[in-house]
């Protein structure tokens, strides 16, 4: 990825698109506005069973130690996650579909990334869209990681979850104005996906009065060797793009100045 700022100047007159929302309104502060259940129905209480018995493999040196996957089959034909029975965790629960989730192993797999990536300058960023369990997001912000977002509401839950904006990248081909204006308000990095995108930019850099930090995903027209779903990126990057590009940056540059 490629990084540079966007300059803004702080006069929005020039700009009078309404924003939707206010900026200031976080969703998550609020309850839900559909209730999980029929309102007929007497809450149930969940209860969290967690294991006592923290994984011996985070004292240990990574190096020397194989790797561990924290759902394990026992000699007694039952499914064990850290050492606790699984069907003790059903028995202890609402007898409803539920999730487990193991802390350890979250620990191990970021630490894994961490030791693959060490010596170099990087920051380890966790897709929000793949599981927005917000204790998990807690716990991954407490190990360091950063954020990656695909909408508005995404980025309220990673600055309610206490992500540093700075370690934050927002993505997508359709961000709204006001999600823009929110993200360039708190530093986040800014994934560049389009001219209209770029534009849209500017237009929440001059709304903010801030400087707003940008990326250039950058996918190279060539074979990657994998496979077909994942294959996306022939013809994304030539020649012809990228000066397009450059002149779009540079044309928006002395807009903005002149």
């Amino acid at each position: 990825m490629a990084a540079t700022q966007l300059p803004y100047q702080t006069s929005s007159s020039s700009f009078s698109k309404p924003l939707k929302h206010p900026l200031t309104r976080n969703p998550f502060s609020q309850n839900p506005i559909l209730p999980l259940r029929p309102a007929s129905l007497k809450p149930l209480v969940l209860r969290a069973v967690v294991s006592q018995n923290p994984s011996k493999s985070l004292t240990q040196d990574p190096q020397t130690t194989p790797f561990k996957h924290c759902f394990s089959k026992s000699s007694d034909g039952f499914l064990y996650c850290e050492g606790l029975k699984v069907q003790e965790v059903i028995d202890s629960v609402e007898r409803r579909p539920f999730y487990l989730y193991s802390k350890p192993q979250i620990t191990r797999n970021v630490e894994a990334y961490k030791e693959a990536l060490e010596g170099l300058s990087s920051v380890i960023g966790y897709a929000i869209k793949a599981n927005n369990n917000y204790k998990i997001l807690e716990h991954l912000r407490q190990l360091g990681c950063g954020a990656v977002l695909v909408s508005g509401n995404e980025l309220r839950l990673a600055l309610r979850a206490g992500f540093d904006p700075t370690k934050c990248i927002f993505n997508g081909n359709g961000k709204l104005l006001e999600d823009l204006v929110l993200a360039a308000q708190e530093g986040v990095f800014i994934n560049v996906d389009s001219e209209f995108d770029l534009e849209n930019i500017v237009a929440a850099a001059r709304i903010a009065g801030k400087r707003v930090n940008v990326l250039l995903r950058i996918n190279p027209d060539v074979d990657p060797q994998v496979m077909m779903m994942i294959f996306m990126n022939q013809g994304s990057a030539d020649v012809r793009h990228m000066r397009c590009l450059v002149w779009s940056l540079e044309n928006l540059g002395n807009r903005i100045f002149n």
